[in-house]
Parts: structure tokens; C-alpha cells; sequence
């Protein structure tokens, strides 16, 4: 829940957030500012698609001392947009797309089971209030690495399905990691999209350079 009574009260506000709330980090700080609030925007990284979001280069790697009130962007993208609704906010052209810009994460570019009609209504306003759909497809749907097709090539050639194919297990290892140029993080990412294999509906992803363990497993859910 975002304090309204302390934001009231705060000369200074830190906004805290990581590479995964980014787009409400964004949405936060452009309402703190109709608030005519000092702010600061502090993340512990940076996911380099959503670069193009408005404050992002304000993203500072220290916390200010004068901050007085810290607000974590770690929110549930539909509560943030409920609440700047039923606070009668008036959601500008940047708020907007980056509204839109976590909505496209949260729900998987909109095909999360969890999408419903309170969705679209929700993406549909946010259009008409400016949000830049294309600019948000375009970075965060369309814009793949080399690294990340570099590190495709190198997982999925692991492939083996078991159990009437309802399992699909890929190994990964630091030295595919160091090839690719990718992360750990790119690799569970890729490791996600085999469930959209026919009949898969787990993916066991494997460090060949550690006895062959788990690291993960991913479910269809």
C-alpha cells in the first residue's frame, strides 16, 4: 500500500527499486513530482530494456541522506494503476507508458493466463491517456540480444524430454555462459519458453558442470 498521509508530509523521497519493478519505479517518480516532491530514484540494477522509460537516467547507485520517506516499487503493476485511479490522479503521457511498459512484463506481453478484461480496459485507457505502445513493444517484446540467441543456440541443442514428453530438461554451464555473453538470469528466461512446447508442462533446468543438478525448476502455472 503507498502511504498517501506520509507522501503528504515528505520533503524527500527515495524511491528503492531492482531491475524487475522498473516501470512502476518510473510511473512513482512522475507522480511524486505532480506531488511537487523532491525525489530520488535508487535501483541495485538496471534491466537495459527498459532504458527508454522516462527517469530512468536519474537511477543513482547511492541512497541520499536526506530522503525521509522510502517508498519500495516492488508493487503489483494493476494495484499501482488502481490506486493512481482512485486517487484521482491524472496520469500523463510518461505514467502512462510506463504503466504500460509493466503491464507488457507482469502479464508476458499479454499472454499470462492471468490476463483478463480488468486488463485490456486498464491498457486500453492507459493508450488513450499516451501511453507509446509500439515504443514499449519495440523494447521490451521485439529488441532480442545477440547474446541471448548466442545462449538459445547453446541450451536448446540440450534438449530431452522424459516423462511422455511432459518434462523438458536443458543443461546449461558457465563456460556456455562466458560463449554466449549471457546471464544465469537470460538462461532461466530461455529455459521458460520450452513450456510453450506441445505437452510440456515443467522445464528442468541442469548445471552440466555440477554433477548435472537442478538448478531450477520451471512450471507451467
Amino acid at each position: 500500500m503507498i502511504p498517501k498521509k506520509q507522501i503528504n508530509e515528505s520533503k524527500h523521497i527515495l524511491i528503492k527499486s531492482d531491475k524487475e519493478s522498473l516501470a512502476q519505479a518510473s510511473a512513482l517518480y512522475s507522480y511524486f513530482l505532480t506531488q511537487h516532491k523532491k525525489v530520488s530514484l535508487y535501483a541495485d540494477a538496471i534491466d537495459r530494456r527498459f532504458s527508454f522509460l522516462p527517469w530512468i537516467d536519474k537511477v543513482r547507485t547511492n541512497v541520499p541522506a536526506s530522503a525521509d520517506l522510502e517508498i519500495n516499487s516492488n508493487i503489483e503493476i494493476i494495484v499501482l494503476y488502481t490506486f493512481l485511479q482512485e486517487s484521482d490522479v491524472k496520469i500523463n503521457a510518461k505514467m502512462a507508458t510506463a504503466l504500460y511498459a509493466g503491464f507488457l512484463k507482469r502479464y508476458k506481453n499479454f499472454i499470462s493466463d492471468d490476463v483478463d478484461g480488468t486488463v485490456f480496459a486498464a491498457l486500453s485507457q492507459l493508450i488513450t491517456l499516451g501511453a507509446e505502445h509500439k515504443q514499449c513493444v519495440k523494447h521490451l517484446c521485439k529488441e532480442v540480444p545477440l547474446s541471448m540467441i548466442r545462449l538459445k543456440a547453446l541450451l536448446f541443442k540440450t534438449l530431452l524430454l522424459k516423462e511422455n514428453a511432459k518434462i523438458a530438461c536443458v543443461s546449461i554451464s558457465n563456460a556456455d555462459l562466458l560463449a554466449s555473453g549471457a546471464s544465469m538470469e537470460d538462461a532461466l528466461d530461455a529455459a521458460a519458453e520450452l513450456l510453450n512446447v506441445v505437452h510440456v508442462q515443467e522445464v528442468h533446468l541442469v548445471k552440466s558442470d555440477e554433477n548435472n543438478k537442478i538448478i531450477k525448476i520451471i512450471k507451467d502455472v
